[in-house]
């Protein structure tokens, strides 16, 4: 399973290296969840194993026993043994160490002497049966070849997997369907979808999908021109990244004492919507949930356009990715759903706050965006939205975040997988994150001033850039404008409200605002809406 990871700079090796080391924390993360979960209950390793199968979804319960069969003995073995998980990670090839790289353990090491690798090759020689499988991929492995392909379906495209009329817009709510994009009533014909222009006043089909159809008895006219056509109806786009997509992992996944059937019961459309949250985020949240991993109600720009105007029923489109940067933008924007002449106007916010200047390496300031190219990203998604979106839309620009106060918030507290057994904060996960190069954003997550610095002002010309490309480009068939994504005053209007800046912080990654930020952060464009005088209402 090894891959050498030490330079690499090509995006297909980099890519593979990140995977790699994202299954190195994952299994680092979940066999130390087998032995806090044996404290918790004070029960043997094998049965915490059982406990984490049992917690699973019905779709994914079998492929974790198989699992379990196949590599519980030497996880049971190594816990026997006194071994830390990195070592009986160690020991099964899924983490490895490559030269000239240190080596990377979030638990203490037992021993002062042995490396993990070392030490993770003597448990390994003690399963001679087991050993050939671990020079395999990990995906070819018994029950975690049927999981990885899950995964493998789940990041495969930005459009809806079931779209039977290519339209772009699904009846599924997973796999980039309603959850991201207003749900199709019609799967089968392409010029019936959310945001099109009602036709002939829909008296007798739903072309728009905003479930307002037919004819007034009364009055003999259709109810969509006797509702809808003294509003100034409007869709609502996101082009973001997995801020606006609200990138969650529900901390009752690691932390043992709050570990449940429950907390999993919805595990298979959060893995299938990309751990990503767009049905309650900030932009395009849609639904209040009550489930018990998410705190917080909904409050987004499309569920307040909608409840002063419910001609906009359906009419959202989520388009954020995690990890987008202004140069994947250029791809992902044409998964936009717009027709020119056949569809309504659309508000679009451009909102990349984050990996034009965040990386999982150190060396975070060789990969970052310059100003010129973020410049000219922005000013190429400006000119491809000119081609598509209906006169009288609007492009609002945000600026990026500054989340230099991010880890001096968090860095001492005690992090949701700390809290049973060794205890571990937030700098412990954040400083292995970073050894594995996997870190959300290695510049700001770290203790290293000058580098936070560093890539704070940067931050901060990127935003500059932003501003400068949308309002020197002259559109045709939209106005544009700017605003900053002033993070600080968020946490100003969370602290006025009696709290406390950390908890609008997702408590898992420890990066990505939560819930409650996303209420907050929904304020902002709403209020800048209403400035200009178009928030869907009746005029």
């Amino acid at each position: 399973m090894a891959v050498n990871c030490a330079n690499a700079r090509k995006s297909r090796k980099r890519l593979s290296c990140i995977l790699h080391k994202m299954d190195c924390a994952t299994c680092t993360i979940v066999v130390g969840l087998v032995e806090k979960l044996s404290i918790v209950h004070n029960e043997s390793i094998v049965s915490s194993l059982e406990r984490i199968c049992n917690a699973l979804p019905t779709e994914l319960k079998p492929y974790c026993k198989t699992a379990v069969e196949f590599l519980g003995p030497i996880i049971i073995d190594g816990f026997l043994k006194k071994e830390t998980p990195d070592v009986i990670c160690h020991a099964m090839k899924i983490c490895t160490t490559d030269p000239d790289q240190p080596e990377c353990h979030l638990f203490p090491s037992k021993s002062l002497t042995m490396s993990l690798v070392h030490s993770g090759s003597r448990l390994r020689r003690q399963h001679p049966t087991l050993e050939p499988f671990f020079d395999l991929k990990l995906c070819t492995l018994p029950g975690i070849r049927e999981i990885c392909k899950i995964f493998e379906n789940v990041f495969r495209s930005h459009i809806p997997l079931v779209d039977v009329d290519n339209d772009r817009f699904g009846i599924e709510s997973a796999f980039r369907g309603s959850s991201w994009r207003g749900r199709d009533c019609n799967d089968f014909v392409r010029n019936i979808r959310p945001g099109a222009r009602a036709v002939k006043g829909d008296y007798t089909v739903d072309n728009n999908c905003n479930g307002i159809f037919g004819i007034n008895a009364s009055t003999g006219r259709p109810w969509e021109e006797e509702f809808c056509d003294d509003t100034q109806r409007l869709g609502i786009a996101v082009l973001g990244d997995s801020i606006s997509a609200h990138f969650h992992i529900p901390e009752q996944w690691l932390d043992a004492s709050q570990f449940s059937p429950a907390a999993f019961e919805h595990m298979m459309l959060i893995i299938e919507n990309e751990l990503d949250w767009p049905q309650v985020s900030d932009i395009t949240g849609h639904v209040n949930l009550t489930w018990p991993n998410i705190e917080g109600t909904t409050r987004s720009i499309y569920a307040r356009m909608f409840e002063l105007d419910h001609c906009n029923h359906r009419d959202y489109q989520n388009i954020a990715v995690n990890g987008a940067n202004s140069k994947s933008m250029l791809d992902i924007v044409k998964t936009l759903s717009r027709d020119q002449e056949n569809d309504v106007p659309m508000l679009v916010i451009y909102s990349l706050v984050g990996n034009d200047v965040c990386d999982g390496r150190l060396s975070t300031m060789l990969d970052m965006t310059t100003v010129e190219q973020m410049r000219t990203n922005v000013l190429a998604t400006l000119t491809y939205l000119d081609t598509v979106l209906p006169k009288g839309s609007h492009v609002l620009a945000t600026g990026l975040a500054n989340g230099s106060t991010l880890y001096e918030l968090l860095h001492d507290r005690i992090h949701p997988f700390g809290r049973v057994g060794t205890p571990f904060t937030y700098k412990q996960i954040y400083s292995y994150l970073s050894c594995l190069q996997i870190s959300p954003c290695a510049g700001w997550l770290t203790s290293n001033d000058s580098l936070c610095a560093s890539i704070t002002q940067r931050a901060f010309e990127l935003s500059d850039a932003v501003k400068n490309a949308t309002l020197s480009y002259t559109p045709r068939n939209f106005d544009v404008d700017y605003l900053d994504f002033l993070l600080d005053d968020i946490m100003a209007k969370w602290m006025a409200q009696g709290g406390e800046p950390w908890q609008l912080i997702e408590s898992v990654d420890g990066f990505h605002i939560n819930q409650y930020g996303h209420a907050l952060v929904s304020d902002v464009p709403w209020s800048w809406l209403k400035k200009i005088g178009h928030n869907g209402c009746h005029h």
